[in-house]
């Protein structure tokens, strides 16, 4: 039977070295009975579209509203859920253009192709203890019917 003999790497005595691991500042924790589920980077654009895809599925009736209770805050939850499914909404959404007002806040901004019509679309996200939500949602519908623009009371002079 071959003996194993185990030597050390290192030509002289192994020094143990402990490092200090980086935790968050003491404010930047959160009050006591919070839980942390992570601290999020700034989504990327990929997945902000995602996440307006994910609504509007809600709203189209494609998707049940409890499955994105974790992306929106409770205010559009409850908005949402109480927002009958819109029957045979077929989209396409265009390019997002995002914006980031605040270390906080994103803001974005894309158009939605509808039955020959084009809705802007406009979401607000904001960074909370669980992670980036969405807290304003809103679909800009196209005015039906005829632009009227008012008239003077009388002529402008040139």
């Amino acid at each position: 039977m071959t003996k194993h003999h185990l030597r050390l790497l290192t030509p002289g005595p192994v020094r143990r070295v402990h490092h200090r691991v980086a935790r968050p500042a003491v404010r930047d924790l959160p009050p006591a009975g919070h839980r942390i589920l992570r601290f999020a980077e700034v989504p990327h654009e990929r997945h902000l579209t995602q996440r307006l895809k994910a609504i509007l599925e809600v709203l189209a009736g494609r998707r049940p509203a409890v499955q994105i209770q974790s992306l929106v805050d409770d205010a559009l939850f409850a908005r949402l859920s109480a927002h009958g499914p819109l029957p045979g909404l077929r989209y396409r959404v265009g390019d997002l253009h995002v914006c980031q007002p605040s270390d906080t806040a994103i803001e974005t901004s894309t158009t939605l192709i509808t039955h020959g019509r084009v809705h802007a679309v406009a979401a607000r996200f904001e960074l909370t203890r669980t992670g980036w939500v969405c807290t304003r949602f809103h679909v800009l519908a196209p005015r039906l019917g005829p632009v009227r623009r008012p008239q003077p009371d009388r002529p402008s002079v040139a």
